[in-house]
């Protein structure tokens, strides 16, 4: 690839030169017969072609008037055409020599076809003018934006240089100065100043911008960006020469403008990622490929295995920031047309990250074996790292095959293919788990559990597998930090809905017991997380399966009664309690000897409430259509004694509560008669 030629410059060369349109009116009794006859730059043999002779018999009268008009043109001093020899030497041409008189009729041609060769003359005079007024202001743009000392002028007039650019009229001018404007755009974006950031910026987006506007030019342009990228030095330019390139793609968009030169521009991509070694220039070149995979899909097809193996290398090296990973994961799932298409490598990518995992987790077992280790094998302080590396990649392809990953929608991905993988990656987490506590392992495997169950609903010995793999897990919140939480409870919630009508009691009852993490985790300070449990909450009541579902209302009513004794215990003056048995009919046997901290009792009927709002007000929810004892109308209103005049005074907010799930309950129901029966129920006992 050549370097670009020096850089042409604007000098007298390009001045007009004078054209002699002066229309002179012939001097002789010619011209007094032709009122408006004007000479044009027809030469004598126009003039014959346009008027032949009236007499051609008659010889032609030699004159050395045409020889010194000849002279003339040669020596550069006339054009062809004018009455030099007509006017100021005396002479008249052959033509008129032999016209008559009186030729007035006979002249309209000649006077007509002079006039529109006339005008055409004077159009191309003014066209090379106002290409001459284009390429002035094209200089002198060019000239301030380099010479100006003031940050903001300079701005400004990056800016008109710009708009300059896209005007559509001055691509003959741009073409012309090619070299000079890139030239210019590249001593911008090679200065040093960080103060000058945005104004290298501005001129990396005008250089997109004019490969754009010059698409047949987009060839040239592209290989000077890639040569300049080449040959930089400096990480900082380079981002900019990519930040062009991106400019320049995504203003062509699907105009396919670039059709021509994409698969060069592809392959200088392709050998940029492969080279670049900071995520900056990651994250640009990437942002460049991913815009030609969306415009032009069959070039970047041929690349797509190079560019996966290049962000796969990033994705699991765990040195890198987190954020970085979860760039380069989004890249790939951004992919998913070209991982569907190339199932049989998706497949088989997915096939090597679980080799090595297993390898990585048969590391860590003669750690537990107690084994005295090789050299050859790594110590968990490499081994966890990097199985949690893998797990985390393994999980990013299942997610970017997205919906193709399904037994329902055939080979190669079946049910038994999915169960196998996934019995496979819950033995190396549980092998990782025994060797060395380590939440970035337990957090990746629990992700990766649950991209792959959303594809199956285990059964038998792997739902066993599965459900005591959960709690496990559960079990583990109290250690560890936020991510790990929300990967939990997104596993358990997930859980609970693929397994659902065959979910067993003993799983509600562990999930929803008093010493249970996820009663804890209510009380998190990240709301995230509070989220999360509302969510395996709703899960839960929306079970399909009557005799699951009645276990897990009873243990959510239980809880509740718990939490509304602990609040009116001490209500009455002297301490007394306001009902000994308070709600006898939803008290459940491992809640009631319970007694609850007061903030921690208000908290839990609000959180309870709010579940049941949630599901009372889902359409096909079996609480919602009144399937279970008590309803949702009858537990407030009757079964739980919430209405009482000093728990109104002391806890507004449950009183609140309570009110707040009554009208929704009702109103979504359009139970218009149910809700003014209950306003009644609750003014007579205020009352």
């Amino acid at each position: 690839m050549s370097r670009k030629a020096s850089g042409s410059r604007l000098s007298s060369a390009h001045k007009l030169q004078p054209h002699w349109n002066d229309w002179q009116p012939r001097v002789d009794s010619v011209s007094s017969s032709q009122d408006g006859v004007n000479s044009t730059d027809l030469g004598s043999g126009a003039l014959y072609d346009v008027l032949p002779s009236s007499s051609p018999e008659q010889p032609a009268v030699p004159s050395d008037a045409y020889i010194v008009a000849d002279t003339h043109q040669e020596e550069g001093g006339y054009e062809a055409g004018q009455d030099v020899c007509d006017t100021t030497l005396g002479w008249k041409s052959l033509g008129q020599e032999l016209r008559p008189n009186d030729v007035t009729t006979n002249l309209t041609t000649f006077q007509h076809g002079n006039r529109a060769l006339a005008s055409r003359d004077m159009r191309k005079s003014q066209d090379r003018g106002v290409a001459h007024s284009e390429e002035s202001r094209l200089a002198n743009l060019l000239r301030r934006v380099s010479r100006e000392d003031d940050r903001d002028r300079r701005l400004a007039t990056l800016k008109q240089l710009k708009e300059f650019i896209t005007h559509g009229e001055s691509k003959a001018t741009l073409v012309k100065q090619l070299d000079t404007i890139l030239s210019t755009l590249n001593d911008i974006l090679n200065e040093s100043s960080k103060l000058l950031w945005e104004l290298r910026q501005d001129a990396a987006a005008c250089l997109g911008v004019l490969c754009t506007v010059l698409s047949y030019e987009a060839e040239r342009i592209f290989k000077w960006l890639f040569l300049k990228f080449t040959t930089s030095v400096r990480d900082e330019v380079k981002l900019l020469y990519l930040v062009a390139a991106q400019r320049a793609l995504e203003a062509a968009g699907e105009r396919k403008a670039f059709s021509h030169v994409m698969q060069l521009v592809m392959s200088n991509l392709q050998s940029i990622l492969e080279n670049v070694d900071t995520p900056e220039l990651l994250c640009q070149s990437v942002k460049c490929i991913l815009q030609v995979a969306r415009c032009y899909p069959h070039v970047f097809s041929t690349n797509f295995r190079d560019t996966v193996d290049i962000l796969v290398g990033w994705h699991i090296d765990h040195t890198q920031k987190q954020s970085l990973t979860q760039q380069v994961s989004g890249w790939l799932q951004s992919l998913e047309q070209f991982w569907v298409a190339d199932l049989t490598f998706s497949t088989t990518l997915l096939g090597q990250f679980l080799e090595d995992m297993e390898a990585y987790a048969e590391d860590l077992s003669h750690v537990v074996s107690g084994e005295v280790l090789d050299e050859d094998i790594p110590p968990p302080s490499v081994s966890l790292p990097k199985l949690a590396a893998l797990l985390r990649v393994f999980s990013t392809v299942v997610r970017s095959i997205g919906e193709r990953f399904s037994p329902f929608r055939g080979p190669p991905i079946t049910e038994v293919y999915v169960t196998d993988v996934l019995n496979r990656v819950l033995v190396c987490v549980t092998t990782a788990k025994q060797v060395q506590f380590s939440e970035a392992v337990l957090t990746a495997g629990n992700e990766c559990v649950g991209v792959l169950l959303a594809s199956v609903e285990p059964c038998g010995q792997l739902m066993e597998a599965v459900l005591a793999y959960g709690l496990d897990q559960l079990d583990c919140c109290q250690a560890c930090g936020t991510d790990y939480n929300l990967a939990v409870l997104s596993l358990l919630t997930l859980i609970v809905d693929r397994i659902n009508t065959k979910l067993p009691a003993f799983f509600v009852e562990k999930l929803l017991a008093p010493d249970s993490q996820l009663l804890k985790l209510r009380f998190h300070r990240e709301k995230e997380v509070t989220s999360a449990v509302h969510g395996v909450y709703q899960a839960l009541l929306s079970l399909k399966n009557i005799p699951t579902l009645e276990a897990a209302y009873k243990m959510v009513l239980g809880e509740m009664a718990c939490a509304l004794s602990s609040l009116t215990l001490t209500l009455e003056p002297g301490g007394t309690l306001v009902s000994n048995d308070l709600c006898p009919t939803i008290q459940h046997p491992v809640f009631s000897s319970l007694t609850l901290p007061l903030e921690k009792a208000q908290f839990t009927l609000i959180f309870n409430l709010s579940t049941l709002t949630t599901i009372g007000n889902t359409k096909n929810s079996l609480i919602g259509m009144w399937a279970l004892s008590p309803t949702v109308f009858a537990l407030l209103s009757h079964n739980l004694m919430l209405v009482h005049s000093e728990l109104a005074v002391y806890y507004p907010a449950v009183q609140y509560a309570v009110l707040y799930t009554l009208y929704s309950h009702c109103t979504s129901d359009l139970s218009v008669f149910l809700l003014q029966i209950m306003l009644i129920i609750l003014l007579d006992k205020i009352r």
